[in-house]
């Protein structure tokens, strides 16, 4: 019997190599880099690694953008046997660094986009923590090394590093909307099966064309960028979001895949030149890391054709997906889960709940973390274990399956509140404040209160034509929702504090107005 062969992300990039050497692998505004140059660069990238003296598993932090430079030394990373740990270029310097000697990285990798951020990192790092190598693009910061001329001067041979399956291959950071990030270690095998599983569901083949959009420290990239990759296709490195210039490259690029968070919606939708649009090349515009009301969704549907679907899950590795066709059916739900995927629905006791009934989701996948980096009680506790014997993911989401498997979410397990001894799920609330017509968006948040505990408060950013005040607002909203499910105040507010992907950070939005706002 022959021995199963593993075939790690890094080692894809070499098999399209080989099958289609002159077809594009990346595109970006500078031009084309086909299949075989790729290759070329990511296996000297690799050798530059090893010679900066980078061993199997340690990992690189990296202060990076969205570019053919960063990918390549990305990818590096993961030949010569590193570990990718992109971090969130939104934080500040303090932040960053925690991050850094978190993941206990050795080097640190910067983009030239990312330089005066690096230069008030380096400060911080401390005598004893492990990072002692910068590598910088053209060596924009002094005295680091530059990591393009060392690849340039490299060997083209082949690395002779062994990639193993269970080998770590990327942390990601949380989004710390709910508490302090946590590193999230995913294994070579876990980022190939994501590659391959989520191929199937995007319906990516070697004709997949991806525009790319988000950075490198979401998961959301890896998403969208690893099937595409994996099944020969080619993907365009737009850089940061602009809607004008996003319309410009579906006209000129054409593409088949993307991945579309909420906010960027928003403001497409917002545009004339949106609907004037040909949208007709997509196969699937994936929405995904924070959730996109019924009315968004609605229009996007309208803007793009009927070519929106949805991809829910956490980063940790457990989702369920919902097919462009299949919307419209089930506009309700975030589809079913993906293949290689199993969820089930629990109650606070961890007890399994039948179908239909609301509880916290939990799931095991093929594509889950191999576990939270150095925090062993976080493991143990988003663990559940089934009658069965099987070790589940506690996803913190609350939400329900129905009989043909559908799920639906309520919302974040944290963000329920009880009130007067009785549940109140801020979903609710907020899709009866969306149906205002003068209402863009609406977030609901619990705050203490003296007589029931805890009591709903909704903030509310109203449409640029939108003309109500919150009292009005907070009265329509009254007459609409369940007595228990009462807001006691409606607060109209010009912007959200939103991570990366554009999910609200809704303990923001609780701290400020319990120490300013709440009436006992």
């Amino acid at each position: 019997m022959l021995e199963q062969e593993f075939l790690s992300v890094a080692e894809m990039i070499e098999l399209n190599a080989r099958a289609r050497p002159n077809e594009p692998a990346l595109i970006d505004s500078a031009g084309e880099v086909s299949w075989r140059s790729l290759d070329g660069l990511v296996t000297a990238s690799a050798n530059a690694w090893i010679a900066q003296g980078l061993g199997r598993a340690q990992p690189v932090a990296m202060l990076i953008d969205s570019s053919r430079w960063s990918w390549i030394h990305l990818f590096g990373v993961l030949r010569a046997g590193g570990v990718a740990a992109p971090l969130n270029t939104m934080l500040g310097p303090e932040a960053i660094h925690a991050q850094l000697a978190d993941a206990r990285a050795t080097h640190l990798l910067v983009s030239r986009t990312y330089g005066d951020l690096a230069a008030a990192v380096i400060p911080r790092i401390g005598p004893n923590e492990p990072c002692r190598i910068v590598c910088s693009e053209d060596g924009v910061l002094a005295g680091t090394v530059d990591i393009g001329a060392a690849a340039a001067a490299a060997s083209a041979d082949r690395s002779t590093v062994v990639l193993r399956p269970d080998d770590p291959a990327t942390i990601i950071y949380s989004s710390g909307t709910t508490g302090t990030p946590k590193g999230i270690v995913h294994s070579h095998r876990a980022r190939a099966q994501m590659a391959l599983i989520l191929a199937s569901v995007f319906r990516c083949s070697s004709s997949c064309r991806l525009l790319l959009t988000t950075p490198p420290h979401t998961n959301g990239s890896f998403m969208v960028l690893l099937p595409a990759l994996a099944t020969g296709g080619a993907v365009y490195l737009a850089g940061s979001f602009n809607p004008q210039r996003y319309l410009e490259e579906i006209r000129r690029f054409r593409p088949t895949l993307a991945f579309m968070v909420p906010t960027m919606a928003q403001a497409l939708i917002d545009l004339p030149a949106a609907r004037e649009t040909d949208w007709s090349c997509f196969d699937f515009i994936v929405t995904a890391g924070a959730p996109m009301s019924s009315e968004l969704k609605r229009r996007t549907r309208e803007m793009t054709g009927e070519r929106l679907g949805e991809l829910w899950g956490f980063t940790e590795g457990v989702a369920t997906a919902i097919q462009p066709h299949q919307v419209k059916d089930h506009p309700g739900s975030v589809g079913r889960a993906i293949p290689t995927c199993e969820i089930r629905v629990v109650d606070e006791c961890g007890k399994e709940l039948p179908k239909g009934e609301i509880g916290e989701l939990v799931g095991r996948c093929a594509i889950a973390m191999t576990g939270y980096l150095a925090r062993p009680a976080s493991n143990e506790a988003v663990a559940w274990k089934s009658p069965d014997g099987h070790v589940f993911m506690r996803t913190g989401d609350l939400g329900s399956i129905d009989a043909d498997g559908w799920v639906t979410i309520k919302g974040r397990s944290k963000d329920m509140l009880i009130s007067g001894g009785l549940n109140i799920y801020p979903a609710d609330i907020e899709a009866v404040g969306l149906e205002h017509q003068a209402v863009q968006d609406c977030s609901v948040v619990g705050v203490s209160h003296p007589k029931w505990g805890e009591t709903p408060v909704a903030f509310v950013k109203l449409k640029p034509s939108g003309e109500v005040g919150a009292d009005e607002l907070k009265t329509w909203i009254n007459e609409r929702v369940g007595r228990h499910q009462r807001v006691h105040d409606v607060v109209l507010v010009g912007e959200f504090p939103r991570n990366t992907l554009g999910k609200v950070v809704k303990g923001e939005l609780a701290e400020v107005y319990a120490c300013c706002r709440l009436d006992t």
